[in-house]
């Protein structure tokens, strides 16, 4: 579907309701104009990938399943003496391959002292994220690991519903790993388990596990 250079908020509200939708043949400045005009709209995501954008509006359950990692991650850094700063569905964008995009977390845990006190971060200055969660429940369309290794993220956190994989970036490609770089205690079926917990019997139960698993 080609989307119009002209009144490209007004067609973004008229279809804000669906799941998803993607349009062909966008300008990369028409993409940078509609973030501006969205401003901090938490509603819809935008994912930008040389000419084609993907708007997609997320549901209950992929909300939830992020609100749960964000507490998971949280409550290990307090614990493991290890500062964090949540930086959300924050916009991330190389504009040398044209790509953009929100992961639905991330997180800076290694370099949080590089970020700290900044209102904006831009990857040409500042370091990227430590670790990005992507909550692929609904299949995305336009596939975010180009833009991540673009940006250089060391880790990309993956669920996908059921299984949660991790992505340590090699090179010029990430490669699947049993344990998280920004935690090694923790595993793909650690974390797994803490969601279930988290759905089935509530954050407090999942966090009590989270802290008993700790590495002593």
């Amino acid at each position: 579907m080609m989307l119009a250079e002209s009144h490209i908020l007004d067609r973004l509200t008229a279809t804000a309701t669906a799941e998803k939708r993607i349009y062909y043949g966008v300008a990369w400045e028409t993409y940078l104009q509609l973030l501006e005009e969205l401003g901090d709209e938490t509603n819809v995501r935008l994912t930008f990938n040389r000419g084609a954008l993907e708007i997609m509006s997320p549901k209950r359950l992929h909300e939830q399943i992020t609100r749960l990692v964000d507490m998971i991650v949280t409550l290990l850094a307090f614990e493991l003496g290890l500062n964090v700063d949540n930086c959300g569905a924050m916009t991330l964008r190389v504009a040398a391959v044209e790509r953009g995009g929100e992961p639905d977390s991330c997180f800076y845990i290694a370099h949080e002292a590089a970020v700290r006190g900044s209102e904006e971060i831009d990857l040409q200055i500042h370091p990227p994220p430590d670790m990005v969660l992507e909550v692929d429940i609904t299949n995305p369309s336009l596939d975010k690991f180009g833009l991540y290794l673009a940006a250089r993220v060391p880790e990309v956190w993956r669920y996908d519903g059921a299984h949660m994989s991790f992505h340590l970036l090699a090179g010029e490609q990430y490669q699947n790993a049993s344990h998280s770089l920004c935690f090694p205690h923790l595993t793909t079926q650690m974390l797994e388990r803490y969601l279930h917990l988290g759905r089935e019997q509530g954050s407090t139960a999942m966090l009590q596990v989270v802290k008993q698993e700790l590495p002593s």
